[in-house]
């Protein structure tokens, strides 16, 4: 947890204190241990992308990699490892969610094969 915690930390990258906490982590890895999968170079964790899917649809989160490691085709291994999953799983459509704020982002996606879809509002509640 703490190398993935790091990588959340790094610039660019954002740590979500509730969401990204360890206990959450492991619940979700308990859940579904290929849920989140993680890029190693010389036993150190250097990226980390986050799988959810119900069946119907999914979506990629998280991606996220060092910025010593940033630029080295890291991101795109994971990305790649995965669509596969998903495909393993018998998913033909993944989606990807960018935030405004980075639209540097977009064009990394589109070269990829990623299309952009409507704008939407990201909207949450805190369950009491």
């Amino acid at each position: 947890y703490p190398q993935v915690k790091t990588i959340y930390q790094s610039k660019g990258a954002w740590f979500k204190p509730g969401i990204d906490d360890e206990e959450n982590l492991r619940n979700k890895i308990a859940r579904d241990p290929e849920s989140i999968l993680v890029a190693e170079r010389e036993s150190k964790i250097v990226g980390t992308i986050s799988l959810i899917e119900d069946g119907r649809f999914a979506f990629l989160v998280r991606l996220a990699v060092l910025e010593s490691e940033r630029k080295k085709g890291v991101g795109t291994l994971l990305l790649e490892e995965a669509e596969k999953v998903l495909k393993e799983r018998g998913l033909s459509k993944v989606n990807i969610l960018v935030s405004g704020r980075e639209e540097h982002l977009y064009s990394y996606y589109e070269h990829r094969g990623y299309n952009r879809g409507l704008p939407h509002l990201w909207m949450w509640k805190e369950l009491k």
